[in-house]
């Protein structure tokens, strides 16, 4: 930015020479129109466009109030020490006054981990900016308010945030499974372990089976989001257009229907629900009932944990770090009163085969039938399980920092196949006949491996024996079923 005698001007340019008049109008009329003096000087203004691709961004209208405290800076209305570590968000409109702007819980996440101590944002949206843990918010109405703010220190009063809000550091209160149904033991050390290592599940449910209970169940072993992981989950929902007023601390569950679209999925111009099931679960009741493009569409975010939505102007991209829930039925006409419904052989692999897109995805594979358990009583407490939880990821942490991963699930191949971390051939051996003999692909194999790794930390071992891989192919490769 430069500001030479001569004139009374703003310019305000791209670095492609693309010019921006309607910044250009909001800045100069709101400075002029709040009672200050425009000096007689000539502004010229460079900006970095907001958006992908070279010349294809745009600058956006929460930048105003960073150019309008640029230039009253550069034209001697503030001192210039003012601007030092703050990051100013928000619009300014054509009075003066500093209007709200989307996504301001996410913007001032970004400003904080560029290591900005103080935002300034408009006063409408200081309860998200306020979530952030370790900012300083500076909250202003107008640009009268900013001046005075950087003249003499003094600053409006913050709003007063729930009583759940970030002032104590934790979301609100939800209500989560404290034991886990007796109908669910059969399959509780699965869950355990799916959890423990964020392990995608693949679940074959008979119709009485109540999923939805299942998707909770399984959230209740979560441990909390740490302040990192809120911020973001937090600002994902708000950027969805959701009511947030206090971080979100529990992991989110999401449970789309079969008639949901790819876009709903993964998103448009807002986020969708694997975005809004980041950090947490995303839950499929009836996997194969889905249309193939929706779960073709899920590979990027189990592969990449992100999705990218192609616009007019760019990739818009989204993070969705899920842990994928799939279920099915035994057989595709199967009721409450017929199980195994009448379906012939070719039918079965028909409807299996409709989840081929994210099949050997899912590392962990297990039954659930609740009539044939035939008990009603409650199972294993929640935390007990929970606590095995944390303790199994804790130790997963520790040994995957130097990579950069946190748990099991996410380590790639080339890591595992580090010789410290190899596993020595009578640990493997009948892993290796399975490959041998083709049951069980190279994916599969390195799948086996990461299950064997969290058998092994839920157990309190250190590297995973010859029954800990064992017990991974079971999970993964149950009664002799092929993958």
């Amino acid at each position: 930015m430069s500001a030479t005698p001569g004139g009374r001007s703003l310019i305000a340019v791209g670095p492609n020479g693309a010019s921006y008049p309607e910044l250009r109008d909001r800045v100069y009329a709101g400075v002029t129109n709040t009672g200050l003096t425009w000096p007689d000087r000539h502004v010229h203004i460079t900006l970095t466009p907001q958006g992908p691709g070279p010349g294809k961004g745009s600058v956006q209208p929460s930048a105003d109030l960073a150019v309008t405290a640029a230039v009253l800076a550069a034209t001697g209305h503030l001192p210039s020490t003012a601007l030092n570590e703050t990051m100013f968000l928000g619009e300014v409109g054509l009075d003066g006054a500093v209007r709200p702007v989307p996504d301001t819980l996410a913007l001032v996440a970004a400003a904080a981990d560029r290591g900005y101590p103080t935002v300034m944002v408009p006063a409408a949206n200081a309860r998200h900016a306020m979530l952030v843990p370790g900012v300083h918010v500076v909250a202003v109405q107008s640009l009268s308010e900013l001046v005075t703010w950087a003249t003499t220190g003094r600053q409006p009063a913050l709003p007063a945030l729930h009583a759940d809000g970030a002032s104590a550091g934790e979301g609100a209160a939800e209500a989560v499974p404290t034991f886990l149904p007796g109908w669910l033991s059969p399959a509780r050390f699965a869950l355990e372990v799916a959890t423990a290592g964020r392990h995608h599940l693949n679940l074959t449910v008979t119709p009485e089976v109540p999923v939805p209970l299942i998707g909770e169940c399984l959230r209740s072993l979560l441990p909390d989001l740490d302040d990192r992981q809120a911020v973001e989950v937090s600002a994902l929902h708000a950027a969805a257009g959701r009511q947030v007023d206090a971080l979100i601390r529990r992991p989110p569950l999401q449970a789309p229907g079969p008639a949901t679209s790819v876009t709903t999925m993964i998103g448009g111009r807002r986020p969708g629900v694997a975005s809004l099931a980041h950090r947490g679960v995303l839950l499929l009741h009836n996997a194969p009932d889905f249309a193939p493009e929706v779960l073709h569409a899920l590979r990027q975010p189990l592969d990449q944990q992100i999705v990218q939505v192609a616009r007019a102007r760019g990739i818009m991209t989204f993070p969705a770090d899920v842990q994928l829930v799939a279920t099915s039925r035994p057989c595709p006409c199967s009721t409450a009163h017929s199980r195994t419904g009448g379906c012939t052989a070719p039918a079965r692999r028909r409807y299996s085969n409709q989840m081929h897109s994210i099949a050997d995805r899912l590392a962990i594979t297990v039954r659930i039938d609740a009539s044939a358990s035939g008990d009603a009583s409650v199972g294993e407490s929640s935390a007990t399980i929970a606590a095995r939880v944390v303790a199994a990821r804790a130790a997963a942490s520790e040994r995957w920092a130097q990579q950069g991963h946190s748990t099991n699930a996410e380590v790639p191949i080339d890591v595992l196949r580090q010789p410290a971390l190899r596993l020595p051939v009578p640990a493997t051996s009948n892993l290796r006949r399975l490959v041998d003999v083709g049951q069980v692909s190279i994916r599969a194999y390195h799948a086996v491996l990461r299950l064997a790794w969290t058998v092994s930390d839920l157990r309190g071992a250190g590297q995973p024996d010859k029954e800990a891989v064992d017990t991974a192919v079971e999970l993964y490769l149950p009664r002799g079923d092929n993958h």
